[in-house]
């Protein structure tokens, strides 16, 4: 099969997709990605069957999302996705999302978003597995890239702390919290700092991920200010199990 290395599909703005101001929240924004990739493995001809026959499942260590422009609901989005960097076990992709200018969803205009997802590639134990030739072959761009590795600074000030547990409606099919409801988690926990420590127009999250965290895991939000245009944030579980970190911030200034 002849490489198809970009792929595009549209998505119209669902109102349950937006917040109470009625703009898109950034998790929409990585399930788009999610789903995008997905859809391009699948018609490549590597579905979820084709991995489960092999024991080897892809997962999410590190995503970024960037909105350049407000979204709102009813807004529909032409959302590509492609490799952009491949190492070993690993895989980066990018999805560029564009705001569609006209009624009928014709003529992309002006591009809002991307959403750039580090995936590595893992065994039914959990090890880091090679890619399967014809995995590599597919998709490789020939490019090599470096993992975002996340590094928290220490609190200046006291920390902000939710409990919360993983919901069924937060996990996917395989079977632990989709990476997703962490950056929803990541909002809930910035929505608690004190009206003095908060940070308006945050613009670009950038997640780490550690573990993964089953149906009826009871876990901590931990927030506080990093400066005056970021924020920092970790999820853990109630024992104090690293989950996910986030640095959260402005990113015009």
């Amino acid at each position: 099969m002849e490489p198809v290395r970009r792929i595009e599909h549209e998505y119209r703005v669902r109102f349950d997709e937006a917040d109470a101001e009625g703009w898109l929240r950034p998790s929409g924004l990585l399930r788009y990605a999610q789903d995008m990739a997905w859809r391009h493995s699948t018609e490549a001809g590597f579905d979820r069957g084709w991995y489960r026959a092999r024991g080897m499942n892809w997962l999410v260590r590190n995503c970024k999302v960037s909105m350049e422009m407000p979204i709102t609901f009813g807004d529909v989005l032409l959302v590509s996705t492609q490799v952009i960097g491949w190492r070993y076990v690993w895989a980066r992709r990018r999805s560029e999302v564009r705001r569609m200018g006209s009624e009928d969803g014709r003529g992309a205009v002006g591009q809002v978003a991307t959403v750039d997802t580090d995936w590595v590639l893992l065994t039914e134990s959990g090890q880091p597995a090679k890619a399967p030739s014809e995995i590599a072959e597919y998709f490789s761009p020939g490019r090599q890239f470096a993992r975002d590795r996340i590094s928290l600074p220490e609190p200046q000030l006291e920390p902000t702390m939710l409990s919360t547990r993983v919901r069924p409606l937060d996990v996917d099919p395989m079977g632990h919290m989709n990476n997703a409801a962490y950056v929803d988690m990541v909002d809930d926990g910035i929505g608690r700092l004190p009206a003095d420590q908060r940070v308006d127009g945050l613009d670009c999250y950038r997640i780490g991920y550690e573990r993964p965290a089953l149906p009826g895991t009871a876990v901590e939000i931990v927030s506080w200010p990093v400066s005056e245009t970021q924020i920092a944030c970790r999820i853990s579980t109630a024992d104090g199990t690293e989950l996910t970190k986030a640095l959260v911030s402005r990113s015009n200034d």
